[in-house]
């Protein structure tokens, strides 16, 4: 059996994107350009409202971690993600767009509920936020992980966003310890500004295992360590991981490893939808350096790919014609 590059385990769900007037989303009491979750009555209640006078702009398998690894397999790599839906119509998409690039998917298919569905809303400045019904990828089991799966990965990547219930904190934790016992390297991305504030101590509980590397953005940054700039930021998630990638949007991206910072700006581009940025910049920045290309060379082919998928709405491209485009760069 060939190795597998990365094993993922993350929620899985389904992106169902809006367009809305900053207006609006006040009146929601929602965080610009973060996630909150929802429960399922309100979750129903605005989603037929939204569709009833917006339509959807967009809809698309999504999560996190599947959305790296979706873009993962279409540049070459071979991938497998863990993950929970119901068994409706929804769920059967999801499992099928995943197959359909390649992914080996061990994806636990349960009758009773609903596919979790993350409602994203872009407002005019193309901030994306996102509330979240998460269905039963709350209830992702232990059961449902396979140890050998693990154990035949170089990598296994985690979602911050696994945090926020108690069953799949603990499916985390139980996939790290299984790592760790087996010398598997992991990564974990720390997913929301939100996320680590609400959910700090579950967050820090996972980090204490420690990681090979570490995604996330300048907040999430400056949430989990209690700091306001990037040099303390570094310091403080360095007791946790040897290798920390910060990006910064417009600003490019941040790498410590080997003792050495390393920035690398960006190109300039004009986004409808900065949904999936980070999802994208994850898994163009792993390839990069799959192909053992260097800090600075992984930074920029990240940053480029990060760019390209925010001049699109959602967090995949339509064809795999504009994956192969950008993977020819490497």
């Amino acid at each position: 059996m060939n190795k597998t590059f990365i094993y993922g385990i993350g929620n899985a769900l389904v992106d169902s994107e809006y367009k809305i007037t900053d207006e609006e989303l006040l009146q929601l009491n929602l965080t610009k350009g973060c996630m909150e979750l929802n429960d399922v009555d309100n979750h129903n209640k605005l989603s037929n409202q939204l569709k009833k006078e917006y339509g959807v702009v967009k809809m698309m398998p999504g999560g996190s971690v599947a959305n790296s690894l979706y873009a993962l397999a279409q540049f070459g790599e071979n991938v497998s993600f863990t993950g929970r839906v119901a068994k409706d119509n929804v769920g059967a998409t999801f499992e099928e767009s995943l197959k359909f690039v390649g992914m080996q998917s061990a994806i636990k298919q349960v009758k009773d509920g609903i596919t979790g569905e993350c409602i994203v809303l872009i407002t005019p400045d193309h901030e994306r936020t996102m509330y979240t019904y998460l269905g039963v990828s709350s209830d992702l089991s232990i059961k449902d992980v396979s140890k050998e799966a693990i154990m035949n990965s170089e990598y296994i990547l985690i979602e911050g966003y696994l945090v926020t219930s108690d069953e799949t904190n603990n499916v985390a934790k139980h996939c790290l310890d299984i790592a760790n016992e087996n010398n598997i390297k992991k990564i974990i991305t720390l997913s929301d500004p939100n996320v680590v504030n609400f959910f700090k101590d579950n967050m820090m509980e996972l980090i204490n295992k420690k990681f090979d590397i570490i995604f996330c953005n300048k907040q999430e940054a400056y949430n989990i360590s209690s700091s306001d700039n990037i040099d303390a930021a570094v310091e403080f998630l360095n007791k946790f991981s040897d290798e920390i990638i910060i990006t910064s949007g417009s600003d490019g991206a941040y790498v410590y490893h080997d003792n050495a910072l390393t920035h690398v700006s960006c190109e300039k581009v004009v986004p409808v939808d900065l949904t999936g940025a980070g999802d994208m910049f994850l898994a163009a920045y792993l390839s990069s350096k799959a192909k053992n290309k260097n800090i600075s060379e992984s930074i920029k082919f990240a940053n480029k790919c990060s760019g390209k998928i925010i001049q699109e709405y959602g967090p995949k491209f339509d064809s795999e014609s504009e994956y192969k485009a950008l993977y020819s760069d490497l």
